[in-house]
């Protein structure tokens, strides 16, 4: 998952210094990086159930692309953006914490 979401992320920022398609190397790298991403989301829901495998992978890229936004391109940050964050933080680790339902497999092997 942390493969998924550093490529993502990766992708995301080459997307934002391709200035909208005109340079060409950032934009050939955001398509390289948004693919490696595409590759390593799709082996994490091969383990994970997709529900939790999306909502960790866009919160914590929404959270990691903020924060590089912030840092290196000079965004704006407000108290109420700092408040979103923790929701969404709380509400993904939330999602984590969630009993994980029995495999069906495991439930036709006790019946039988």
């Amino acid at each position: 998952m942390a493969l998924a979401i550093c490529f993502e992320v990766l992708g995301t920022v080459c997307m934002k210094l391709s200035n909208g398609f005109h340079e060409v190397i950032p934009s050939l790298f955001m398509l390289f990086f948004y693919g490696l991403g595409f590759l390593a989301f799709v082996a994490c829901i091969a383990r994970i159930q997709i529900s939790i495998a999306y909502a960790l992978w866009t919160a914590i890229g929404m959270v990691a692309i903020s924060l590089i936004d912030i840092a290196f391109f000079d965004a704006h940050i407000s108290g109420l953006k700092i408040v979103a964050f923790i929701l969404i933080s709380l509400g993904v680790i939330g999602l984590t914490f969630e009993p994980q339902p029995r495999n069906v497999d495991q439930k036709k092997d006790k019946k039988a």
